[in-house]
């Protein structure tokens, strides 16, 4: 943990204090609980930064992993390929 000092009014600390002694507990804990509370409701309220990380977990932590590719591959090379050339791209009208 890194050492900080805020300003506050002194009835709220004086609130906080008789909440931690009711609780037996320190101020600090006090207020580290009451910032990590509030800093996570406001994370949660900010919109992300994209839509589709809205997408994420949305299959659950149990859900096997999905392949999304649609199993043309093989195809879709063996179309690409030029009987002579490979891969090459020849222009009809400059070709022999």
């Amino acid at each position: 943990m890194k050492r900080t000092t805020i300003m506050a009014d002194e009835e709220l600390l004086f609130r906080i204090e008789r909440l931690a002694r009711r609780q037996g507990r320190t101020k600090a804990e006090m207020i580290r609980d009451a910032l990590e509370l509030y800093v996570a409701d406001q994370e949660a309220e900010l919109p992300l930064a994209s839509p589709l990380m809205n997408l994420v977990g949305l299959a659950g932590p149990d859900a096997p992993p999905m392949d999304l590719a649609d199993g043309r591959d093989e195809e879709l090379i063996r179309d690409s390929l030029h009987p002579h050339f490979g891969f090459t791209q020849v222009d009809d009208a400059t070709s022999g």
